[in-house]
């Protein structure tokens, strides 16, 4: 009987190990391989928000007239309260005033996480700063008016946000399902738009918008999740995501949310400042 009962037990541990999901690969490390911030993953307590109203605003790519403008209607809804602009980044590049949006974005009492155009920026910059031969691209010019404290700003953005009390987390392109925040690919949070399964029904995490689905249908909580990156959708609310990313830099919205109002804010685009393929232009 006891050999049995071992025999029995033997089978039951086979049959889970191999019906048991894989632990996911964890990279540490970007593809482009730059340094890392000193943070990861920001935890915002209340201590640090300190009463203030949280205002996440979506992605400005330069943009700087119509965030100051986006910033102005904000304080008008919250009574001009103190306020804690939170950003989804991505906050320069393509866009007509780059310098000054990541400088206005320093000297205020603001937040951000690091978006695929950051990492972009430090990585050009890096370059031409190591090889005085690099050739800086066209829609990277500007990057040579950044100092060491622009670069240094832009190096120590997490790439994630969480607001505990509010039950909130802040990325910038999005996150795969089932994963602790802490073993996700670093490249997901700033290059994920959608979501497929491959035939063990693991999700798997895509860059292009035509293979899969929209990552944020999937997403189920419990956290809810605030994003940008996705400018073909404009804005998306998915019953646990909001997608902030409305286009502006293409001639459409630049968006933020009041997070005790949950009021949506909008500011039309002052004209057409980039044509990216595959983008319908407004009319």
């Amino acid at each position: 009987m006891y050999i049995a009962s071992m025999t029995s037990l033997f089978i039951i541990i086979t049959s889970l190990l191999r019906t048991r999901k894989p632990i996911p690969t964890v990279r540490r490390f970007t593809k482009f391989k730059l340094p890392l911030p000193k943070t990861l993953h920001l935890s915002l307590e209340n201590v640090s928000i300190q009463g203030r109203e949280i205002f996440i605003v979506g992605d400005v790519h330069g943009c700087l007239e119509e965030l100051e403008q986006l910033l102005e209607l904000a304080r008008l809804e919250i009574n001009n309260k103190k306020m804690l602009p939170i950003f989804v980044g991505d906050l320069a590049n393509k866009g007509p005033r780059n310098l000054m949006t990541i400088r206005k974005v320093r000297q205020m009492e603001a937040l951000s996480v690091r978006g695929n155009h950051e990492e972009a920026i430090v990585r050009h910059y890096l370059n031409w700063q190591n090889d005085q031969n690099y050739v800086i691209p066209e829609v990277f010019k500007w990057i040579t008016e950044l100092n060491t404290d622009d670069i240094n700003y832009l190096l120590e953005l997490p790439y994630t946000i969480s607001i505990p009390s509010r039950n909130i987390l802040i990325v910038h392109a999005g996150l795969v399902p089932g994963i602790p925040i802490q073993q996700q690919n670093l490249d997901n949070f700033i290059h994920i738009r959608n979501l497929y399964q491959d035939n063990d029904g693991n999700f798997i995490a895509s860059e292009l918008p035509f293979q899969g689905e929209a990552w944020a249908s999937f997403w189920t909580g419990p956290e809810h999740v605030y994003f940008g990156h996705d400018a073909s959708r404009k804005l998306q609310q998915h019953p646990y995501a909001t997608g902030l990313d409305t286009g502006c830099l293409y001639g459409n919205m630049l968006s933020g949310i009041v997070i005790n109002s949950q009021k949506m804010l909008q500011v039309k685009a002052k004209t057409v400042y980039s044509e990216p393929k595959g983008f319908k232009t407004p009319k």
